[in-house]
């Protein structure tokens, strides 16, 4: 399994901002924290990414939709009223 470059510059970045601490308690708590999550890729392929970046992607597809599908009904109602008339 790969990490995703969204991944790599996270690690880097609480390595960055963690490490030097004694005993690196800071650096393995912050580690400790980290929420991975695995993204399967259309080709099947598994990656690592940071869960909260899925979940915001994830999320903004899902508003595309809907927005996408309530314009459709919309446009659906519009030639009902024409079909019927009403327009």
């Amino acid at each position: 399994m790969k990490l995703h470059e969204t991944m790599v510059q996270k690690l880097l970045k609480v390595y960055e901002v963690n490490s030097g601490w004694t005993e690196e308690k800071k650096l393995l708590g912050a580690l400790r924290r980290l929420n991975v999550a695995v993204y399967t890729q259309q080709d099947g392929t598994q990656i690592l990414v940071p869960a909260e970046e899925l979940n915001k992607y994830v999320g903004q597809a899902n508003n595309a939709e809907q927005t996408a599908r309530q314009e459709r009904m919309a446009q659906l109602v519009e030639e009902a009223k024409r079909a019927n008339g009403e327009i």
